[in-house]
């Protein structure tokens, strides 16, 4: 006898409907449907067959002899890891119109492909009957049924959080993929193909990135690295502005990726909540570096990634940049919005774009800020060296930053000028301030402002979790430290020095980067380059410094780029054998002057003979 035990009975809520899973080859694929086949294309297979879709860009009037279907098909395999000879099995083209002409038109192209590329069967149909999301390349059908195709890549190196299904209209929500990959405990991630629509296009169209796991992305619940956020946090009802604005110039978004728990410094042995990105540089067994550590690994590790976003507070995007041999920059504070993302420090936070090419980055970042080109004014370029964080005692590195240093004064016809911040403010501090050393004025600003503003920011996340768990949340070392030193700072100590932040901020433009006279280039070092294991304990935290080169640019709120300038040789006790580590060298120009920053240095690349990019894998100039 059939007893039922609910009163109602439930409705299954479908995740995912439809989709086929594929191999050709050793090219894992993901289908997902898109629309119906027409009826008089006359290819419906009951099992699923490879499929390529053809817009048809010819009129009658150009003739009926033409190469262009080869052509574009030699194009396509140049550009899309997603299409392959196979998906010429069958081929539907889309037409303007279906006459006996451009029937012909069409019929004589694919009689002048080569040999592997004559399809089985072909078709030809209207563009009136077919659907608009439909675009050019590989597919599948299956039964009536047009499913668009997907690559699917191993994340190796362990940089991504959550792989995102992707998107067939905006009204969407993105949703986590939940495909794995065949590498061991990796994540699958969906990678659409290149090829679009020419009448569709968009700047950004055919490029695919991920995002520091700090953003919201609608439908996601953020992690900022930290399980005991995540348990606390809904997904997310709308996407960043930050974010919204790549997809809505057209770039595909791929996942987010991983990073320093709740946006601090962490490094592999201290990633108890969630393990480390690999690092593909050298003998792939060095940091990553933080925060933005997973997303320096991945545009360093993967040629199917674009760009990668990441944060910046005070080094957060420049560090990795050098420890993974990156192109970065750390954009003008506020010139993107981040009011809508987990904040660590709101007075330093800005976002920042991780590029293998400093061309590329020059076209992406324009439609991201809005602007059609660089702004430009006319006042005279000047280089500051700080004496205050150059030399570094790191001499091999020392030299490749001499040399870059002949190079820009060489292309941009201007001198180095060495600059010493603190005799500078000794000389003719500001009025109103009592007469000490830069170091005694700004001797404990970093722990009242910064340190306190981080835990501040976190209060309310704090409060949720002791609610919800009667407990207190599991934190890195490093973020712990803070939150100990914060609880002691009296709050009129922390706005007393929010208003020497300012100062030094006001003084530093006006005495240091003349901003009103000058277009000033601070080259900075980030830090010392070092061999630095995986598997090696990091030092203790200690008190930030308001008074380092790495805080210049979080203090002024100007934008800083970081160019890969060379590498330096090391004995691997991993691989035991030479390696080599990347140099990479920053330079703080004033704020607003983000894209002439990017054209100046890519402009000082190309004219000294310079890389203007750099390779995946091991090594960042060659193998």
């Amino acid at each position: 006898m059939l007893v039922n035990y609910h009163t109602a009975v439930p409705t299954p809520e479908l995740l995912f409907e439809d989709q086929k899973l594929f191999r050709v080859g050793e090219a894992h694929y993901l289908g997902l449907p898109v629309t119906e086949l027409p009826p008089a294309a006359g290819l419906e297979t009951p099992a699923p067959s490879l499929i390529t879709i053809v817009h048809w860009p010819l009129t009658k009037d150009q003739g009926t002899e033409s190469d262009w279907l080869a052509q574009q098909i030699r194009t396509w395999l140049d550009t899309d890891d997603v299409f392959r000879p196979e998906f010429l099995r069958d081929v539907l083209v889309v037409v303007h119109d279906s006459s006996d002409h451009q029937r012909a038109a069409v019929s004589s192209s694919i009689a002048r492909l080569p040999g592997g590329w004559q399809p089985t069967r072909w078709s030809l149909v209207s563009n009136a009957n077919i659907n608009s999301k439909l675009y050019s390349g590989a597919h599948i059908i299956s039964g009536k049924k047009i499913y668009r195709v997907l690559r699917l890549y191993d994340d190796v190196n362990g940089a991504f959080m959550v792989a995102t299904n992707p998107l067939n209209s905006p009204s969407e929500r993105f949703s986590n993929l939940r495909i794995s990959g065949n590498y061991p405990s990796t994540l699958g991630v969906a990678v659409p193909s290149r090829i679009r629509n020419p009448k569709r296009s968009k700047p950004l169209s055919g490029l695919r990135f991920a995002v520091k796991d700090c953003f919201n992305i609608r439908g996601l619940r953020v992690s900022a690295g930290d399980r005991a956020y995540y348990d606390v946090t809904e997904p997310s009802t709308a996407t960043s502005e930050s974010i919204q604005r790549l997809i809505d110039a057209g770039a595909e978004l791929l996942g987010t990726l991983k990073l320093g728990s709740l946006i601090a410094r962490e490094e592999p042995t201290e990633s108890v909540d969630f393990q480390a990105p690999f690092n593909p540089r050298a003998d792939g067994y060095q940091s990553a570096w933080s925060s933005s550590g997973g997303s320096g690994a991945a545009i360093a590790s993967y040629d199917w990634l674009d760009f990668t976003i990441g944060t910046d507070t005070t080094g957060s995007s420049r560090r990795p940049a050098m420890a993974n041999g990156v192109f970065q920059i750390r954009l003008t504070y506020n010139a993107i919005p981040l009011d809508d993302a987990v904040p660590s420090f709101p007075r330093f936070d800005a976002v920042a774009i991780f590029t293998r090419s400093i061309v590329s980055m020059e076209k992406w970042v324009q439609p991201w800020l809005g602007q059609n080109q660089a702004i430009f004014d006319d006042l005279p370029l000047n280089i500051v060296y700080p004496t205050d964080f150059l030399p570094i005692d790191n001499s091999d590195q020392m030299a490749l930053i001499d040399n870059f240093l002949s190079d820009l004064e060489a292309t941009l016809n201007a001198k180095v000028q060495k600059v010493s911040i603190a005799d500078t403010w000794a000389a003719g501090h500001p009025t109103g301030v009592e007469n000490v050393s830069i170091q005694d004025y700004l001797k404990d600003v970093g722990v009242n402002t910064f340190v306190y503003g981080v835990y501040d920011k976190m209060e309310g996340f704090r409060k949720k979790y002791r609610t919800q768990y009667a407990r207190e949340p599991y934190v890195n070392p490093v973020t712990r430290y803070r939150w100990d030193l914060a609880k002691d700072i009296p709050r009129e100590a922390h706005e007393e020095d929010m208003k020497r932040l300012d100062v030094y901020k006001d003084w530093v433009l006006e005495n240091i980067m003349r901003e009103k006279t000058h277009n000033s280039l601070v080259v900075l070092p980030i830090t010392s380059q070092a061999v630095d294991y995986r598997e090696d304990p990091p030092e203790p935290p200690s008190p930030p410094n308001a008074f380092d080169g790495i805080w210049l640019a979080p203090v002024t709120g100007g934008p800083e780029i970081s160019v890969p300038i060379g590498e330096l040789k090391y004995h691997s006790r991993i691989s035991g054998r030479d390696e080599f580590l990347p140099v990479v060298v920053s330079i703080l120009g004033k704020p607003g002057y983000d894209l002439g920053l990017i054209r100046l240095m890519k402009d000082v690349l190309q004219r000294s003979g310079r890389p203007t990019q750099v390779n995946t894998g091991r090594r960042m100039f060659h193998d």
